[in-house]
């Protein structure tokens, strides 16, 4: 990703497709999907450790970062490919202990469960993953296929297990890597990765992905790309 833009995975503490009825108010909208927002614990080592190294990661400190997810099905829950990659910035790194040099893996858990990678659309910055420990989605999430200019804009993010509420406006497409992603003026902060963003309906627009701090906006991965992971994961053949 260009270097202007900082992921914004948290490493210090800091669906369905079909339509469901109008939710009314914005905090009606926030009370009903914020039961969908996780909270993800990621525990980021490194790919090859050396002999003290691998020693003292028997040692449980516990996680040493957070990002969010949220319920799409039966124990499914979407999230930001960079969460699970373990593809962090190098001053995310120092922070950590780790060289600017180390390559990271990242192992993600909910409630102490650990979850499992099911599929990735590493483009479109997404992951679907198993995860136990938690309430099954029991709801369908409806999505929004097109948007407009200065729409409204509502994002829920649970870093570190905090529910936080972020509003904003639609801004326009956002191109990255050849990839077409949507952008949207929503303060962002550490922890904010894989976090749903609604229209004021309780629609699905899209995930957070990222932050431009440049021109201050908001990166989102559309809502018809977590669609497609969806149906791609359903439609693929059993064992």
């Amino acid at each position: 990703m260009k270097a202007r833009l900082r992921i914004a995975t948290l490493v210090v503490q800091v669906l369905g497709l079909i339509s469901v009825p109008c939710l009314g108010s914005t905090s009606e909208v926030v009370k009903q999907r914020a039961r969908n927002t996780i909270s993800l614990e990621l525990d980021f080592t490194r790919k090859t450790p050396s002999a003290l190294q691998r020693v003292i990661s028997f040692l449980n400190w516990g996680p040493n970062g957070y990002a969010t997810g949220f319920l799409v099905g039966d124990h499914l829950v979407m999230t930001a490919y960079h969460v699970v990659s373990g593809n962090i910035d190098e001053s995310k790194k120092i922070a950590l202990g780790f060289g600017r040099t180390d390559e990271l893996q990242a192992r993600v858990y909910t409630n102490g469960c650990q979850a499992k990678v099911l599929k990735v659309d590493e483009a479109a910055d997404l992951a679907l993953l198993e995860v136990c420990g938690i309430s099954k989605q029991t709801t369908a999430l409806p999505f929004q296929s097109s948007l407009s200019k200065d729409e409204t804009l509502l994002l829920i993010a649970r870093p570190h297990g905090d529910r936080i509420i972020s509003h904003g406006t639609f801004s326009g497409p956002y191109s990255m890597n050849g990839v077409d992603y949507w952008s949207g003026t929503i303060t962002a902060r550490d922890g904010f990765s894989g976090s749903p963003v609604y229209n004021d309906k309780g629609e699905i627009v899209g995930l957070f992905s990222g932050y431009d701090w440049t021109r201050k906006l908001a990166i989102i991965s559309p809502g018809a790309r977590v669609q497609k992971l969806l149906e791609e994961y359903s439609t693929k053949p059993g064992p």
